[in-house]
């Protein structure tokens, strides 16, 4: 089999799955090196209190181009993602989930990004509850008011061309907006469906679909605090008009009893009302302490590479000045 001269980067995030990320290196490296020149495997530790730094010594020095990185302390799966997106420096960066994806996705996800698509989202049906899915209909005209455009039903995995990449960390504080990022930054976006055994499915619940949601828009756009401030008007203008009934029913009937459930009904109301927006409002307030905080998102405890040398045989340059295979998301040096 001819070697691409692609440089590709796989991601793993690690947290607690040892047995897993061992037998799914076993596999990737080997697979790997038959198919790419270039190649790394870039493992993010999120603190595993596991055995995972003492298989990774193992695997370090059994496998070549492996990095390992372990993290100060756990952070949000965004944040993990894009210490990893971070620190891989190939043409394409494949990122993998630990608990249910096989190593042949990695050459599907790359065969994509070289036709020509920068952004490829991994999708599957299986990781979805049915009333998830109902709930998702509301969810995804929700995102898409505020510019979210990605595939529905990702597994979590996707692959980035170098291009992508850079456009989506080049500037600003992005581990928060992560997905919103590689969804406007301009590149083709497409979606790889593929089968998940049902073994492996952590089905999402509606209450994890409700956090995603609420998270991607108060993190990503100032819509929902503008709809708050139309909910506090139209609350407002409720109570306005109940105070002009109460002060009707006092005037022509003088039994101001009269109305004593409607008064609970609707001062129940407001507070719901009135509650909701803190909610949102404390929010916000979040995302502006954290945007002006001057804190590091993630902190690296060590690095530790392979002890393994690469092919000592091979020579540093290409076969053919032109190649064969055109990479049409222009990275990489076989574009």
């Amino acid at each position: 089999m001819t070697k691409s001269e692609l440089f590709v980067s796989v991601v793993f995030v690690a947290d607690n799955c040892v047995e897993k990320l061992r037998n799914l290196i076993e596999e990737v490296s080997p697979y790997l090196d038959m198919r790419y020149s270039d190649y790394e495997i870039v493992v993010i530790d999120q603190k595993s209190s596991d055995a995972t730094e003492n298989e990774m010594d193992k695997l370090l020095s059994t496998y070549q181009s492996i990095r390992y990185l372990r993290l100060a302390q756990k952070v949000s799966n965004d944040v993990a993602l894009a210490a990893g997106i971070e620190n891989a420096i190939g043409d394409f960066v494949v990122v993998l989930n630990v608990e249910t994806d096989k190593k042949e996705l990695i050459e599907k996800f790359v065969e994509m990004g070289r036709l020509g698509t920068d952004i490829v989202i991994g999708t599957s049906t299986k990781i979805t509850s049915v009333s998830y899915r109902c709930l998702r209909i509301l969810s995804n005209r929700l995102l898409k008011s505020i510019g979210y455009t990605l595939p529905s039903n990702s597994t979590g995995s996707f692959c980035l061309s170098r291009r992508a990449v850079n456009a989506i960390t080049e500037s600003g504080r992005f581990y928060c907006k992560l997905h919103m990022r590689m969804a406007n930054t301009g590149y083709s976006i497409g979606a790889l469906n593929y089968d998940i055994s049902q073994d492996e499915v952590k089905r999402r619940t509606v209450s994890q679909g409700l956090a995603e949601t609420f998270h991607h828009m108060v993190f990503n756009s100032t819509k929902p605090l503008r709809w708050m401030s139309a909910v506090g008007i139209l609350g407002s203008g409720l109570s306005l008009m109940f105070s002009l009934y109460s002060l009707l029913i006092n005037i022509f009937h003088n039994q101001v009893a009269e109305g004593w459930t409607t008064i609970v009904v609707f001062m129940s109301l407001l507070f719901m009302l009135l509650f909701t927006m803190l909610s949102f409002f404390g929010e916000y307030l979040a995302r502006l302490l954290d945007d002006r905080s001057e804190h590091k998102e993630y902190n690296v405890v060590f690095e530790k590479n392979s002890s393994v040398m690469i092919n000592e045989n091979r020579q540093n340059v290409i076969d053919d000045s032109v190649q064969t295979n055109i990479n049409l998301s222009q990275t990489g040096r076989d574009k």
